[in-house]
């Protein structure tokens, strides 16, 4: 397996759209009769969780892929044999069975028709990429910037 660096993908337009409303409402939910829990606890805490679970590149070193996040790195073994291949039609039946779908990424299980469930560490869906093992109940998927890059790094 060849070495390798990449940075996630921008943000999708719909990541876009859910993080900015959620960071205005982070604002205007103070001048909101009754809502002072909400707005110095709840609010901050949802938004700075979500924040540090985003994902901001990652790293292919010998079998292992490295998603890096603004504070932390997780680790992640990828089976041998695996293969990563484009999927641009992800989000097609996409169900989101526990995580986040779209404020600052999208990150955490789901499922679809194709590839059941995985563990997406996703920003936009147009990049992604599945990284699976048919021997092993192993399938990820991530959106790199340089989905070309970051295939032939996995596929050899």
């Amino acid at each position: 397996m060849i070495q390798g660096e990449y940075k996630a993908a921008p943000l999708d337009m719909m990541a876009k759209i859910v993080t900015v409303v959620m960071v205005a409402a982070a604002g205007a939910v103070p001048f909101v009769p009754g809502m002072v829990m909400y707005t110095v606890v709840i609010l901050p805490v949802i938004l700075f969780i979500t924040w540090l679970f985003s994902v901001t590149g990652f790293a292919i070193e010998n079998n292992i892929l490295i998603v890096s996040r603004p504070m932390w790195k997780t680790t992640i073994v990828i089976p041998p044999g695996s293969i990563a291949r484009m999927e641009p039609e992800v989000r097609m039946g996409l169900l989101r069975t526990f995580g986040n779908g779209g404020l600052f990424g999208y990150t955490g299980r789901f499922r679809n028709r194709k590839l059941g469930f995985f563990n997406a560490y996703a920003t936009n869906w147009k990049h992604a990429v599945s990284v699976t093992s048919g021997g092993q109940d192993f399938c990820i998927v991530v959106t790199p910037e340089d989905v070309e890059g970051f295939i032939q790094s996995i596929n050899g």
